[in-house]
């Protein structure tokens, strides 16, 4: 019984997020943005990816170099170092990324008047599409 009350409040907790998030008879208006194409299309994007594919290149030629000199028990404890600091690097690009689409899509919402800008699958009902926009702005 009490998990039936703890689904139901939930439930309805979520549907009265939903309608605030999206501006339930307010004059707010909503943006949309479809992030798989920014991540297609963008040039800061690819940027990105260059970075990355040089710090891994750079960190298996650095592999490779340590292989001959080291021991096998020795090289896989490199080789466990060099993956941690790849995945660190990667996490760092990727924070960097977001942020950069943080702050350009609250430039783009300002300049549109827009009060909120929502991933566009999240938005049924369509909205004011900021995609071409923040590709323009990630260059």
């Amino acid at each position: 019984m009490k998990t039936m009350w703890k689904r139901l409040t939930a439930a309805a907790l979520l549907t009265l997020c939903v309608g605030m998030l999206a501006g339930c008879g307010g004059e707010d208006r909503v943006g949309v943005v479809d992030l798989e194409r920014v991540r297609k299309e963008a040039p800061l994007v690819q940027k990105y990816k260059e970075k990355t594919e040089e710090k891994q290149k750079s960190v298996t030629e650095e592999l490779q170099k340590a292989q001959s000199t080291m021991s096998a028990e020795d090289f896989q404890k490199k080789q466990q170092q060099s993956q941690q600091e790849l995945n660190i690097f990667a996490a760092s690009m990727q924070r960097q990324f977001m942020s950069d689409i943080q702050t350009n899509l609250g430039e783009i919402a300002k300049e549109k008047e827009v009060g909120i800008v929502m991933v566009k699958e999240a938005v049924p009902n369509g909205g004011i599409d900021v995609t071409d926009e923040l590709i323009a702005k990630l260059q």
